[in-house]
């Protein structure tokens, strides 16, 4: 549920370099995501690449979303290994709150990640406490798909990178712009159900659409600035 993952580029994947060929002036880098790396200060720093700590918590995204995203997929074609699902899901956003709590230069923005990371172990805890609920946290969670590309063609430098890209570019519109937004409705039905159910609307279920209005709002934030950057070419720039 969440969009987390060191990012650059507004698609999000650039950095900031000087350019020394521009009269002194650094070009300007596009990233808009709050989890793309940090600036970097020196054109060394940029042709080694990805500096040692973004790579490193890159690494540990791709492992672990990589998992995460196993199992959902195995959660919904089976029903079965939610528990399993629940739990490496609340260690991953744990896990990387602390990284990025300790290493806050691994993204480019930690307090909205650190946010991100709390307000999701909270929603999560929704689905756990109440089991009927659970396809609520799979079909959220399929956004990490995304992530996972996300990180992979940025950080992974195969031939497969033009496939990356596309397939990074359709889930971001399937699961960022459209699943996420028809979730508001769907967890609003569930939230009227259960308020018959408990008896009142002032129920756990309440939080679903509102915290998910809130991640929603986030993705298009994300979108705007992603849409921003390919359109002035930020894109073409790579890490």
């Amino acid at each position: 549920m969440k969009l987390r993952s060191s990012q650059q580029d507004a698609d999000p994947s650039t950095s900031n370099t000087p350019d020394h060929k521009s009269k002194g002036h650094s070009s300007r880098s596009h990233c808009e995501s709050p989890t793309c790396p940090p600036p970097h200060s020196s054109s060394s720093t940029a042709e080694k690449g990805l500096p040692a700590i973004v790579r490193a918590h890159d690494i540990f995204n791709l492992i672990f979303i990589g998992i995460l995203n196993l199992q959902n997929v195995y959660y919904l074609a089976t029903g079965k290994g939610f528990n399993e699902f629940f739990m490496s899901t609340m260690l991953y956003f744990l896990a990387d709150l602390v990284f990025v709590g300790a290493r806050p230069l691994s993204v480019k923005s930690p307090l909205i990640i650190l946010a991100h990371h709390i307000i999701t172990a909270l929603y999560i805890l929704i689905p756990y406490s109440y089991p009927q609920y659970a396809w609520c946290m799979s079909y959220a969670m399929l956004v990490e798909i995304n992530t996972w590309l996300l990180i992979a063609k940025r950080t992974l430098h195969t031939r497969y990178a033009p496939a990356l890209e596309v397939a990074f570019l359709f889930t971001w519109v399937l699961l960022r712009n459209i699943l996420y937004p028809y979730l508001i409705y769907a967890f609003f039905k569930e939230w009227r159900l259960a308020s018959v159910t408990f008896g009142s609307p002032w129920n756990p279920i309440l939080l679903t659409p509102i915290f998910q209005l809130c991640l929603t709002g986030l993705n298009m934030h994300w979108t705007v600035n992603l849409i921003k950057a390919r359109l002035s070419g930020g894109s073409r720039k790579q890490l």
